[in-house]
């Protein structure tokens, strides 16, 4: 593991808040990276390792690729689309709007100001917009979506290629960090009101969310001592007193777990921090995480090596899987590093910057890893891959997606005809299950006419003429 920090102002002294690193690496040791601030501006550079016999750690050089301009905010975060069709690029700024920009072939314009002339054209190809601060960007895995989190409460996932709007989710509560299921099934984000949130990434609908969890009664090993954990349900995660506005979570590279930074578990008078692995098979059934690595400090970011491992014999499995993953997690002065077989850290580097870190990211190969500051500087770590282990090719996911969501029942359409028949043929049965009951007979009210007495003796009397004036008719009486 060698240490680099060049002394370049990669944003003229202002410090510096996201950083990312392309997809492709060139030559076996060159890699593309890109870096934003608050400066407002976002600037890509090219690192590469030379190879020398004589020296080790091998001499890095850095180059100025482009600086790229339209934002009037700070830019939060910056991130390359995985996508091997399309050179996009995207970055989100405390105004709400979200670049994306494109790479083309032409060659790009001169310099307006006293910047050094591009060596590419990056050019604006579309703008999203929320209406307050975005807090993070994740690309999906083909690299065509992008989705974003910011303090309007939402979270949306765009068309990169046409900026249509595919998915807002509402009601979140200052949501500051979101990562995309490299499955494509899920999406997750993080907010300030300690709170985790699964989402559907094809729907956009809700799924499950974590916050509190029954645990088990464990005995933590703790700088103070050992510290006991009740079993009873605790809150997981840091309240909006985190240090950093940012929570970057993230999937393993084979979606088999979710890795949560920001864990607080408040014991008596002793605040144990730390960070959460949930499992995807167990998402479905429970609430509490599959595991939990404690840290001294709280911890604001996770990020997954690309590579895998195979096993270290005679050693602990912790996490079961037949090959080794590994991960960084970041506080604000530290970086440990750790690997899926034990329950602790492989490796710590500290004291590195002056100010605090601010991001992190690993190169495609696993074999460099990018941090920024608030300083201003970059600092690089480069590994040997072997140092880690034997490098697995072909790895296969170990379980299937639980069913979160069950599925509508679609009911079938009948015919009239068939539905007429079905309707008489359930009457029929009914008939003969039921006898029918013959209600007793009502007599009916007999009419007002039977009351008279008919005078059969007398004839009907013929009408008289009428002559003006009225006559009295009288009924014979009965008796």
């Amino acid at each position: 593991m060698d240490h680099y920090m060049p002394e370049i102002f990669w944003h003229d002294r202002q410090g510096l808040l996201s950083v990312d690193v392309h997809w492709e690496v060139r030559d076996g040791n060159r890699y593309k990276i890109v870096t934003s601030s608050v400066q407002k501006e976002v600037r890509i550079w090219e690192l590469e390792f030379e190879p020398s016999e004589n020296s080790t750690p091998s001499p890095l050089s850095v180059s100025f690729i482009a600086n790229l301009v339209f934002h009037n905010q700070a830019i939060n975060q910056v991130k390359f689309s995985p996508s091997t069709e399309h050179n996009l690029l995207a970055s989100g700024d405390c105004e709400g709007r979200i670049t994306i920009w494109k790479q083309l072939d032409t060659p790009a314009p001169p310099p307006q100001d006293e910047m050094p002339p591009n060596k590419e054209n990056w050019v604006r190809f579309k703008v999203l917009n929320h209406n307050s601060d975005v807090n993070a960007l994740c690309w999906n895995p083909d690299g065509t979506q992008v989705a974003s989190v910011s303090n309007d409460h939402t979270l949306a996932v765009h068309e990169a290629l046409t900026g249509k709007r595919l998915i807002s989710v509402g009601n979140f509560r200052s949501p500051s960090g979101v990562s995309w299921d490299p499955r494509g099934k899920y999406l997750v984000t993080m907010s300030s009101d300690r709170r985790m949130d699964l989402i559907d990434a094809v729907k956009g609908t809700r799924i499950k969310h974590f916050s509190t969890a029954p645990l088990p009664a464990l005995t933590l090993p703790w700088s103070s001592g050992d510290v006991q954990l009740e079993e009873k349900p605790h809150k997981l995660f840091h309240d909006d007193q985190l240090f950093s506005f940012t929570r970057v979570l993230s999937f393993s590279p084979d979606g088999e777990f979710i890795a949560a930074p920001c864990a607080h578990l408040e014991l008596g008078s002793t605040d144990v921090y730390g960070t959460y692995l949930f499992k995807r098979g167990d998402l479905g059934i429970k609430d509490a995480p599959f595991a939990f690595y404690p840290s001294s400090k709280p911890t604001f970011l996770v990020k997954f090596s690309p590579v895998y491992f195979s096993l270290l014999k005679k050693q602990e499995n912790r996490l079961g899987l037949p090959y080794r993953l590994v991960w960084i997690t970041l506080n604000k002065d530290a970086i440990y590093f750790y690997d899926s077989q034990h329950a602790h850290p492989i490796g710590v580097v500290d004291n590195i910057h002056f100010n605090s870190l601010t991001d992190a990211t690993w190169s495609q190969d696993g074999k460099v890893l990018v941090i920024s500051s608030l300083e201003g500087y970059c600092s690089f770590i480069k590994f040997t891959l072997t140092s880690w282990g034997e490098v697995v090719t072909e790895v296969v996911p170990m379980c299937s997606t639980p069913n979160l969501i069950e599925e509508k029942k679609t009911k079938k359409r009948r015919t009239t005809a068939v539905a007429a028949a079905e309707k008489e043929k359930e009457k029929e049965e009914e008939a003969v299950k039921t006898p029918s009951r013959k209600e007793p007979s009502t007599p009916k009210t007999p009419a007002l006419t039977k009351f008279f007495k008919k005078n059969l003796s007398a004839s009907t009397p013929e009408a008289p003429k009428s002559n003006g004036a009225k006559k009295r008719i009288q009924l014979d009486s009965t008796t």
